[in-house]
């Protein structure tokens, strides 16, 4: 099953849209991570929560939860050592390998690869293509795409200029 996850946000501020092979949206993404205390929800496009993803470190380092309906929560850990950086996925016991840095990377249960991610340029804005074998999978893998997204990814912020034309005068009389 390939899902794409839209991360230009056109007029719907806080959603990311996921979309099917059909191109239909089927999920939404809502909520962003830039805080210890928010929260990702994927709902369904009627507004049912599927799951959430939400930071629960303290501390420098934070680790997180992937809470699914119906199913055992899932931390997120971050595995360093001098050779490689992966990512575990407790529970489902996947490892992610790749570049999440250069946006491919995939989900692997042993030497079974269970998904690949994708982030590729397109006329819309950046897009992750997931491509994902198992539907029990597709919450957590979504979930996951979106936090390692945000976590090498940078909003641009513009600074606010006053409108043109407008004259400032300053009277210290």
């Amino acid at each position: 099953m390939r899902y794409l996850l839209e991360l230009t946000q056109k007029q719907e501020y806080g959603q990311i849209p996921v979309a099917n092979e059909q191109n239909k949206i089927q999920y939404i993404i809502q909520g962003n991570l830039d805080n210890p205390n928010h929260t990702l929800y994927l709902k369904k496009v009627n507004g049912k929560e599927i799951g959430r993803l939400y930071t629960d470190g303290n501390g420098f380092i934070s680790s997180y939860t992937i809470d699914v309906i119906n199913h055992s929560l899932v931390k997120v850990k971050r595995l360093n050592n001098k050779l490689a950086n992966l990512f575990y996925i407790t529970r489902l016991n996947y490892i992610v390998s790749g570049s999440i840095k250069k946006g491919s990377y995939k989900f692997l249960f042993g030497i079974k690869k269970v998904a690949t991610v994708r982030t590729v340029v397109q006329s819309e804005g950046v897009v992750l293509i997931c491509d994902i074998e198992r539907p029990e999978d597709v919450p957590f893998i979504l979930l996951c795409a979106t936090l390692f997204t945000q976590w090498h990814t940078t909003p641009l912020r513009l600074p606010t200029f006053p409108p043109i034309g407008r004259k400032y005068n300053v009277n210290f009389n």
